[in-house]
């Protein structure tokens, strides 16, 4: 074989993967993230980046929670549905087809603050190594 490779085996991938790392400084510690308690149920969170930031408070809520809460003071007509729209804000919107591709914002419902940086979500991004 012209290229080497023993038996005609595939050696897509593979460089370097009997190299040794030979590092001189050993990577920072990650900081700890203490567990967290959603403050609507109580419960804990265990994916904190999926978390949201309370409704009052800065402290975090499991996202079906703050989906439930924003939801429970809306009335919905048959083809409208509570959807998250990002940016910490959630929405009625109403279906054009039964596909459910095509659809309005009816109301938007602001969950949290815009712009404001949450402690535990500077935690969360420093551990991720953002």
């Amino acid at each position: 074989m012209a290229d080497g490779n023993k038996d005609s085996r595939r050696r897509f991938g593979r460089r370097g993967r009997d190299k040794v790392d030979h590092r001189e400084e050993p990577r920072p510690p990650r900081p700890e993230t203490p567990p967290m308690e959603c403050s609507i149920c109580g419960k804990q969170i265990f994916d904190l980046s999926s978390a949201m930031s309370g409704r009052e408070g800065s402290a975090p809520v499991h996202f079906d929670c703050a989906l439930t809460q924003a939801s429970e003071g809306e009335r919905l007509e048959p083809n409208e549905k509570i959807t998250y729209i990002g940016r910490g804000a959630f929405a009625v919107v109403e279906f054009r087809d039964r596909s459910m591709t095509s659809f309005i914002v009816k109301r938007r419902i602001q969950w949290e603050r815009e712009g404001e940086k949450l402690d535990w979500r500077k935690t969360l991004q420093q551990r991720v190594g953002l």
